[in-house]
């Protein structure tokens, strides 16, 4: 079906901007990212319509064709009535390659397990309730795999307190997790119940003018992008898309705006955080810098690690840098260049940055083989 599409009011829209608008055509297979985005966040079966050997846990997070996922049991069994009043009752949801998805790969013992991701925090689950026998089925708020939160280290739940865990663990988000490791896939899954609301038809032209009054920099971390004005954005700070007072608005680069509170559904790729710290870094915004200030400008899905190693007191580490090899340019998400130690997000060019000496680590096999890890630091 071939779709004819009226652009004018775009092209007024983006004229207080002074870019040339050109012609273009937009080619997309979103038809079947969609399809298999819908078939998953309604939940498929494992060992059916998804093999085990399909899920990929590399990277520590699990992904299935490059949808972020999670792994749990819909059958409640007899505790199904008190599941459905409580989740965190039932059995967990687990979001990372954890020791039960280990020793589910070994022993091929998997086949009550769904594929599911859904980020609203409720998922189908069904069973038989032990006062009459009857099936029950509904949607329970289950909680994480603990397990799971231990190995990625999330919001530095290895090396917190009991009491802190436990806050983690109950006031976990499955749609601010997603939004964490964002990185490593190529968009977020939606929530279908979230409703926002519209931007004023003027929105544009109101966002243009203010980043240009601001000479294109992010109010919040400082960092000039001229050159990259796309990774600048206008924030709306009450959350109210239609409240156009100056005061109300904040000109951010696309890295703090994701990190916004009630921002999970912002997705801003590698490359692009990339791009923003190797500017900071030109700019010597990173001229003063502690572990705080690190995690603050860092990817969040290098955050577990980031703790990790604040806790266990190593060097700090450095974002931004770049290599070159030849005519290519490598660009590190986190390194101790004195060292040669690198941390990649996107393992694509290990190779050229092992060429040049360096020992390449993702944050997964960091955190796992921290001991070998952190040797190569101190």
């Amino acid at each position: 079906m071939k779709l004819t599409v009226d652009f004018s009011a775009l092209h007024r829209a983006v004229a207080p901007l002074g870019q040339v608008v050109t012609d273009f055509s937009i080619v997309s297979d979103a038809s079947e990212l969609e399809s298999i985005g819908s078939h998953l966040n309604q939940g498929m079966i494992l060992g059916k319509d998804i093999q085990l050997d399909e899920i990929d846990g590399s990277n520590g997070v699990l992904n299935y064709d490059g949808h972020q996922v999670m792994l749990y049991i819909p059958d409640q069994g007899d505790d199904i009535e008190a599941v459905l009043s409580n989740g965190k009752l039932g059995r967990r949801i687990h979001v990372a390659e954890c020791s039960t998805l280990e020793l589910m790969r070994e022993t091929g013992r998997f086949k009550r397990y769904d594929v599911i991701n859904r980020v609203d925090g409720f998922f189908p689950v069904f069973g038989s309730s032990y006062r009459g026998g009857h099936n029950t089925e509904g949607e329970a708020d289950l909680g994480v795999c603990k397990n799971c939160l231990k190995i990625l280290n999330y919001k530095g739940y290895s090396t917190q307190s009991q009491q802190v865990k436990n806050q983690v663990f109950n006031n976990f988000s499955f749609e601010q997790f997603f939004e964490v490791y964002s990185s490593y896939f190529k968009s977020l899954p939606v929530n279908s119940k979230k409703n926002t609301a519209d931007y004023t038809p003027d929105w544009p032209s109101i966002s243009a003018k203010l980043r240009s009054d601001l000479n294109y920099t992010c109010e919040q971390c400082g960092v000039d992008l001229k050159s990259e004005k796309r990774l600048l954005h206008t924030h709306h700070i009450n959350g109210i898309k239609a409240d156009n007072e100056r005061e109300n608005l904040r000109v951010l680069c696309a890295d703090c705006h994701k990190k916004q509170p009630h921002h999970d559904h912002i997705y801003v790729s590698n490359t692009d955080i990339l791009k923003i710290n190797q500017l900071r870094r030109e700019q010597h915004k990173f001229d003063v810098f502690d572990y705080d200030n690190l995690r603050k400008c860092a990817d969040s899905a290098l955050d577990g690690l980031l703790q990790k190693c604040q806790s266990t007191r190593l060097p700090g580490a450095e974002l931004g840098i770049v290599i070159q090899d030849k005519e290519e340019f490598v660009s590190i998400d986190l390194c101790w260049p004195r060292r040669k130690v690198a941390v990649l997000i996107n393992m694509n060019n290990s190779n050229i940055l092992r060429k040049h000496g360096w020992s390449v680590f993702t944050a997964f096999d960091a955190l796992n083989n921290f001991e070998n890890f952190q040797r190569k630091i101190r």
